[in-house]
């Protein structure tokens, strides 16, 4: 308005920016695997977040099953504004199974003109939920008359080792 009495009007507009980034935080996870499985399901937890204007969403990129190991995950806020930050979150799931070995005992006659007998021992029957690595056994290769013990090992891919006793009679 001015001195004379005039008066105009006119609109301002007043943009406020939301350039204040949201905030995530989690804790890393470690977990032993699922019995008879090479990983586990997971509960995740939720992130801490915040934001000045709201939180519009919360994601990730896990998987539904982490394999043994060390599996990295990345959180992602995003605020009403757009905003966005990132995390991440380490899964270790640890492989504590032992692998399994079985075989069966053996009785054989001894050779002709020799005291004992050279011995097919057979394949022992072994498994583990991430795999086996190695089946040794302690076995000469020749076996006096009597019976001798025989002591088969397993080792995982975890380096677990389990072992049984086949008992040779000649």
């Amino acid at each position: 308005t001015d001195m004379y009495g005039n008066s105009d009007t006119s609109t301002q507009i007043i943009t406020v920016i939301d350039n204040e980034l949201p905030t995530i935080s989690i804790g890393n996870i470690q977990v032993s695997n699922d019995a008879g499985k090479c990983g586990a399901v997971v509960n995740l937890g939720t992130p801490l977040t915040y934001d000045n204007c709201g939180i519009a969403s919360i994601t990730n990129n896990a998987p539904d099953f982490f394999p043994v190991g060390t599996t990295v995950i990345t959180w992602t806020v995003t605020d009403a504004s757009g905003n966005f930050d990132t995390t991440t979150q380490k899964i270790t799931v640890i492989d504590n199974e032992l692998p399994t070995i079985q075989i069966a005992n053996i009785t054989v006659n001894n050779t002709t003109d020799k005291c004992g007998a050279s011995v097919d021992l057979g394949t022992p029957v072994t498994a583990d939920n991430c795999g086996v690595v190695s089946v040794t056994n302690n076995a000469p290769s020749f076996f006096p008359v009597g019976t001798s013990l025989v002591i088969w090992t397993v080792t995982d891919k975890a380096g677990y080792t389990n072992t049984t006793i086949q008992s040779v009679t000649v």
